[in-house]
């Protein structure tokens, strides 16, 4: 096929990266998104990341503090969640509602460390079957970042307030859908929410300015 409608076909299931970084990082004591590690900040690395698994487009959600002009200014689509207070699913809802079609990877500004090879492997699985749930997984535990295809879309957007992804696993039709992918990466388990966390960083996080 080919033509208009081989191209929408083919631009709704590519890869799409929606990253989220609107809390107010109170547990840490300063903003996760402007640590600076390795020379750039975890922002950076997030976004770097996504870049080289070969996802077609990016967006930045931010909330707490204005990431807007790091966000483009590293190459991402950026989205203000006014709503941040009420819970990361509005962050997340909101960068789905503002995303193009297909699957989608969500990742957090709190992984920096995360493997490239991991979101390679999650860019190949989704490669080969853009319909399901796709997780990392290591000794047969899942962890982050999980992939949500284009069809569940509509049931994320529709979460109510206090609801979470984690209450659409309960539906056994969609339940059958999260499959892993087997990956050698700690930080698939390992949020960094305070400044003891970042000692499992390696090397540590640069000297704050």
């Amino acid at each position: 096929m080919s033509g208009p409608d081989a191209h929408a076909r083919s631009d709704a299931q590519q890869l799409r990266a929606l990253i989220l970084a609107a809390g107010q990082s109170r547990r840490m004591g300063r903003a996760k998104a402007q640590i600076s590690w390795r020379g750039r900040s975890f922002l950076a690395h997030v976004l770097a990341a996504a870049a080289e698994a070969g996802v077609s487009e990016r967006l930045v959600v931010g909330g707490a503090l204005d990431l807007s002009e790091p966000a483009r200014a590293l190459g991402a689509d950026y989205r203000d969640n006014t709503n941040w207070r009420e819970g990361p699913t509005t962050s997340l809802q909101l960068g789905l509602a503002s995303l193009g079609p297909g699957p989608v990877l969500v990742l957090s500004v709190d992984r920096p460390h995360l493997r490239a090879a991991t979101l390679h492997a999650l860019a190949a699985a989704v490669a080969r079957d853009p319909t399901r749930i796709w997780q990392p997984a290591q000794a047969g535990r899942r962890g982050h970042p999980i992939v949500w295809p284009a069809a569940l879309r509509e049931a994320l957007l529709a979460l109510r307030p206090g609801q979470s992804p984690r209450d659409l696993y309960a539906r056994p039709e969609l339940a059958v859908l999260r499959t892993s992918v087997p990956v050698d990466d700690p930080a698939i388990f390992d949020n960094l929410d305070r400044p003891e966390d970042l000692a499992r960083l390696n090397p540590p996080p640069d000297p704050a300015p």
